[in-house]
């Protein structure tokens, strides 16, 4: 039986679940230790390592073979058991109980999304199709607005916490990593799906700001007395995201004109 088809009749595909256990350990932890080297607060480190979760997630979802959203949420769960144990027995960490039970939830949800956005990409013919139809009908694909919004918030930290964490970049730095980051975004929304999303592009960006707010009220990391830069994020992130749909529409275009003219 291929794998193509035990992925449809719903058995798991234990290939990619061990996958995503090495792998998705592998990510978590080299994030938590490279972020924590330069971020003290233990906020900083754990939020990045648990966006790991969703990036390996969305990888299993996108390579493997039939509809994969089981095995990277059943990887999430052994992962942070995984992250936990080496932590705390290799490098001294110490988890509250709350913590510890809460870990396997957290590890299931984070990867079930990853799957699903990675499934998103990862169109199937039928998926295609209906995408297509909407997109004449001038409906938006709210499939690919939410996976842009994934997508683009992990881009923001990845490209502003890890980007600094790396280079050591000032104010200028930041922003122009926070930029990149809609824009790259952007770029995959408008050359992987199907028909024109160039405002689904625009629209993800903007909601992945708001994400971004809710993270840094919750944690008192911003003030509501800041919130006119929530808005000036909204402003930039929209616009930025919409050029970068644009760039991956031309870009999707030129590609298919380029397998053309191979054929």
């Amino acid at each position: 039986m291929t794998t193509e088809a035990t992925a449809s009749k719903g058995g798991l595909e234990w290939k990619w679940i061990i996958t995503g256990i090495i792998a998705g350990t592998a990510l978590c932890l080299s994030l938590y230790l490279m972020i924590a080297k330069t971020f003290h607060i233990p906020l900083i480190p754990t939020y990045m390592s648990l966006l790991g979760l969703v990036v390996m997630g969305i990888i299993i979802g996108y390579k493997s073979d039939g509809y994969t959203v089981k095995e990277p949420a059943i990887g999430g769960i052994f992962t942070l058991a995984l992250t936990g144990i080496v932590l705390s027995n290799t490098f001294g960490f110490t988890f509250t109980t709350m913590e510890m039970i809460g870990a396997p939830i957290i590890g299931l949800i984070l990867g079930l999304v990853g799957g699903w956005v990675g499934e998103q990409i990862q169109i199937t013919p039928e998926e295609l199709v209906k995408e297509l139809e909407d997109d004449k009908k001038g409906g938006l694909q709210w499939g690919w607005i939410i996976a842009g919004t994934v997508i683009a918030f992990i881009f923001n930290a990845f490209f502003v916490i890890g980007g600094f964490a790396l280079l050591k970049f000032g104010v200028g730095g930041i922003i122009l990593a926070l930029g990149a980051s809609f824009l790259f975004a952007g770029l995959l929304v408008g050359y992987f799906s199907p028909g024109v999303t160039i405002m689904e592009a625009g629209i993800a960006g903007g909601l992945s700001v708001i994400l971004n707010a809710v993270f840094l009220y919750s944690f008192s990391l911003l003030m509501a007395e800041e919130s006119v830069y929530v808005l000036e994020g909204l402003a930039v992130g929209f616009v930025l995201s919409l050029v970068g749909g644009w760039l991956g529409e031309k870009l999707q275009s030129f590609m298919e004109n380029d397998n053309e003219h191979e054929k």
